[in-house]
């Protein structure tokens, strides 16, 4: 599957989708050797043309930019892109790049963390208490099979 990298543009937690014109002018804003093309997969995709088979790909894929595993050089791409778009590009962990190296976390994204770590506690809860059962009832067995053969004999 891999580590997918997303440009997204939000407004107050609302998505706000990109259209094949607004990429395209965008590219040509930048100069940038990417040309949008039809794609089975998805909407669209970006390729450099000049590297043929060995371009990287960014897909358009329901109103939305992403690449999976980005070499440093795409990741910038994709970093001037989102800056042309009025957008920013976030990776998998919720973090927001400002550059190839610095992120932050953008108060947009606030909610979902604070929903993924709910989840995650929640998932950690239930499999310990799922791990305990198990100990629980063969030391409840125990002490009755102890408590038989005492009052039994």
């Amino acid at each position: 599957m891999g580590y997918h990298v997303t440009i997204l543009r939000t407004r107050e937690g609302i998505e706000r989708p990109f259209t094949t014109a607004e990429v395209t002018s965008a590219l040509a804003r930048m100069n940038s050797p990417y040309v949008l093309v039809p794609d089975a997969r998805a909407d669209a995709r970006l390729i450099d043309p000049a590297q043929g088979d060995e371009s990287e790909l960014i897909f358009l894929q329901v109103g939305e930019l992403w690449a999976s595993n980005p070499s440093p050089g795409l990741l910038a791409t994709m970093i001037e892109l989102a800056g042309q778009l009025d957008a920013r590009v976030r990776g998998d962990e919720f973090e927001t790049y400002r550059t190839v190296d610095e992120t932050y976390t953008h108060p947009d994204d606030v909610p979902e963390i604070r929903r993924q770590h709910l989840l995650r506690e929640s998932a950690t809860r239930r499999r310990t208490v799922n791990a305990l059962i198990p100990i629980g009832a063969g030391a409840l067995l125990g002490c009755l099979v102890l408590l038989m053969k005492k009052h039994g004999s």
